[in-house]
């Protein structure tokens, strides 16, 4: 037996479900897809977003701390090895 969904929700304009309105649903054969971006209040945000640059900023400092003893460690080599002459 062939169901006839012409009428179904996921057909009818105007109900969200089909992508005509920007409402991020769309229908792939006969499946609803939601294509939305996952909800997220503008509070939440915000603290993922400072989270981000502190932590961003973190590894900014150990990155510099790494470079600067490198730097460190290389000079007191060079200084070692005038010593040895």
């Amino acid at each position: 037996m062939k169901v006839n969904l012409k009428n179904s929700i996921y057909q009818q304009k105007g109900s969200g479900y089909n992508g005509t309105n920007g409402s991020g649903l769309t229908v792939s054969n006969g499946m609803l897809i939601n294509n939305r971006a996952d909800g997220e209040t503008g509070i939440a945000q915000m603290a993922r977003v400072k989270k981000e640059m502190k932590r961003s900023q973190k590894i900014e400092m150990y990155s510099q701390a790494v470079a600067i003893g490198n730097m460190k460690s290389e000079m007191m080599e060079s200084m070692n090895c005038m010593n040895c002459d």
